[in-house]
């Protein structure tokens, strides 16, 4: 079987986190005082680590349970596009990621990269290993080779990266993976035995 081609740094790093955000305005100022405040949740697709799978997690890992503790839960495909539905109005609490800067108390996210938009981080949950680049079984060498030289390339090239970023969200190819991937799936396959994911 290939290794994997590599990882996707994203502003130079290989890991971000998940945050809960809310408006600017809201009433929700901690996590615990999503019990009981039947809030609406925007999540960005069932398959998103720091837009859904991570928070639910981290929530569950508080005590507060997601399958109740909501009014409703809706998915928005993108984060931009989750971001866009709590500024309308559309849900009161989005999962998206963040980027969180050892010694800087301003977080930066996916809020950060839309204009003139005002949210309040309620919360960050850990460390999520960045996204793996790899390759079907089957693939041969020499195509294995070929596709992870041009991912190198395009990591080195102005031009290049602005292709990797609108690809896969950030603008470099690391060689190996970070590690932190099986704590992830195993988190994800016990929550989806409690039923946090049905």
């Amino acid at each position: 079987m290939l290794p994997p081609i590599g990882c996707i740094a994203r502003g130079g790093n290989t890991s971000y986190s998940a945050a809960l955000v809310v408006a600017a305005s809201s009433k929700l100022v901690t996590l615990p005082q999503l019990r009981g405040a039947k809030a609406r949740a925007g999540w960005v697709d069932p398959w998103s680590a720091a837009g859904y799978v991570v928070p639910r997690i981290e929530l569950a890992r508080a005590g507060i349970d997601p399958t109740v503790t909501f009014a409703s839960e809706t998915f928005h495909g993108t984060h931009r596009d989750a971001l866009l539905a709590l500024v309308r109005g559309d849900c009161d609490v989005v999962g998206t990621y963040a980027r969180i800067r050892e010694g800087e108390e301003e977080h930066s996210g996916a809020w950060s990269e839309l204009e003139d938009l005002r949210v309040r981080v309620l919360t960050t949950f850990g460390s999520i290993p960045s996204d793996v680049i790899a390759a079907r079984r089957n693939l041969a060498p020499t195509e294995y080779q070929r596709a992870a030289a041009a991912l190198s390339r395009a990591s080195s090239d102005p031009e290049g990266r602005v292709l990797l970023r609108g690809l896969f969200g950030g603008e470099e190819l690391r060689q190996g993976i970070e590690p932190g991937h099986e704590a992830l799936r195993l988190a994800f396959e016990t929550a989806t035995a409690k039923g946090l994911f049905d």
